[in-house]
């Protein structure tokens, strides 16, 4: 399997240009593999120890991208911005920003995507954000002037050189590249076609799944984005999510508190007997590769996520 896999340019190159950008976006809409790996910024000053670990993992030389997490669950972290700038000329591969619509008014997101552009961060992932309620910022109070297709909105003005307002923005710039976020199961199967519809329809060039355990799901939605490509004659690319199970916890977690994710009863059956037998790790690995390698023969185009554990998917695409 991995003599498939061509190795992207790693972090040793002198520096990051913004034609790589470009690069990366012909390779996501084209018929190459594409990776792409969450990093997700702590809550503290110093972000060179995770920037260490990630350099002793082998997989980085196969990343096409990072995608910097803005806050997730509503807690205190990192600026994704920032990060996101420091990730990108730290390893010289490009960096996709995560912005959250839950923090930020329309003047403050325009502000920041026009100074973003002369940096180079020009990839955003737009996220509508998770409620304040559940995370550790009591006294904060949340935006609600839209939603991610809002942010959609405001990419397609900003790309034409206008402001949301439609007044003219002077001065030259550069392609700025929408993404979204999409729920990989529902209850209603309707609900979520429809939202996949609705980004595709607002522009967005690449749509990034919660994490898929079932390959029917992910066939299911490969040919809901094919088809709605063709009724709205646009070029969006579906992108997997993958997050390894190594634990019957974890599982347990993913099916019921997670929404939009759908861990099947085969899995949660084998981890709870693995836990019970002390072989979660070995029972993990062996169904983490297998899921892998079904999707991989289905779509080449994956977002891996660890929660900061880069070994867990070394051990699974090396």
């Amino acid at each position: 399997m991995q003599n498939s896999f061509k190795a992207s340019k790693s972090y040793t190159q002198d520096s990051f240009s913004s034609a790589q950008i470009e690069s990366f976006i012909e390779k996501l809409l084209g018929k190459e593999k594409c990776f792409t790996y969450e990093f997700s910024a702590p809550a503290s000053f110093n972000l060179q120890p995770l920037f260490d670990n990630l350099k002793s993992e082998h997989f980085i030389a196969k990343l096409d991208a990072f995608v910097c997490t803005d806050s997730p669950l509503g807690k205190l972290k990192h600026s994704a911005i920032l990060a996101s700038l420091k990730i990108q000329n730290t390893f010289k591969i490009p960096s996709i920003t995560t912005i959250s619509m839950r923090d930020k008014n329309t003047l403050a997101l325009q502000s920041d995507l026009l100074g973003m552009n002369s940096l180079d961060l020009r990839l955003i992932l737009a996220l509508t954000g998770d409620p304040l309620r559940l995370g550790n910022q009591p006294q904060a109070k949340g935006v609600f002037e839209g939603n991610s297709l809002l942010l959609l909105r405001i990419i397609n003005a900003l790309n034409q050189q206008k402001d949301i307002n439609s007044e003219n923005i002077h001065g030259d710039s550069k392609p700025i590249y929408p993404f979204c976020v999409l729920n990989s199961y529902a209850n209603k199967k309707e609900n979520l076609y429809r939202k996949m519809q609705e980004k595709i329809q607002n522009g967005a060039q690449a749509i990034f799944t919660q994490p898929i355990y079932d390959p029917n799901i992910a066939q299911e939605l490969l040919q809901w984005c094919e088809e709605i490509n063709a009724q709205c004659q646009t070029k969006c690319v579906l992108v997997f999510g993958f997050f390894p199970i190594f634990s019957y916890k974890t599982a347990l977690f993913l099916h019921h508190k997670l929404p939009g994710v759908f861990v099947p009863q085969d899995w949660l059956i084998q981890m709870q007997e693995a836990s019970l037998k002390g072989t979660e790790s070995q029972v993990g690995l062996e169904k983490n590769k297998m899921l892998f390698q079904t999707l991989y023969k289905l779509h080449q185009k994956f977002h891996f996520m660890s929660a900061n554990k880069p070994d867990l998917i070394e051990k699974i695409i090396c």
